[in-house]
């Protein structure tokens, strides 16, 4: 398959929004504190952005995925833009986990993946937005800084 094939294939799924499982992303009786639409204003994030970093969290992190609710679904917005780094990070999270290209042909199989780690992506930073023995911020920060020290180690090897 040439690259030319491959930039096809990419092109063809031209994504206009992506839809999210609302109600797994708000705890009953705790919408405010413990919702989708509350932490990614404390992470000053757009929704895309938001769902993109608890998909990766879920794939990279957690490593694992979980079945979601089909109802109450949000969408989120996306204008076609081919260039945006968060669809391009989604497709590449799709993509691994198939390990076949010709999913960018399947939405629904794309979504699939991209929302059940996005379930176990939101429980990890909502966990960590829950430890009172360490600021949010500063966990998230911490996280990242031992992914960059993992990722220097296996460029130095």
């Amino acid at each position: 398959m040439s690259f030319e094939d491959l930039e096809d294939i990419y092109e063809e799924t031209h994504i206009e929004s992506i839809n999210i499982p609302k109600v797994y992303y708000s705890k009953k009786d705790d919408f405010k504190e413990c919702s989708y639409q509350n932490l990614d204003k404390i992470l000053s994030l757009g929704n895309i952005e938001f769902f993109t970093v608890t998909v990766l969290i879920g794939k990279m992190i957690v490593k694992d995925r979980k079945e979601y609710p089909d109802s109450g679904e949000q969408y989120i917005k996306y204008s076609v833009n081919k260039t945006k780094d968060e669809m391009t990070i989604l497709k590449a999270v799709a993509v691994d986990e198939s390990e076949n290209i010709y999913i960018l042909k399947d939405y629904e199989a794309m979504r699939k993946i991209w929302h059940e780690y996005s379930i176990t992506g939101f429980e990890k930073l909502y966990e960590w937005y829950s430890d009172k023995d360490m600021d949010f911020q500063t966990k998230i920060s911490e996280v990242l800084l031992d992914i960059f020290d993992d990722n220097t180690k296996m460029d130095n090897d």
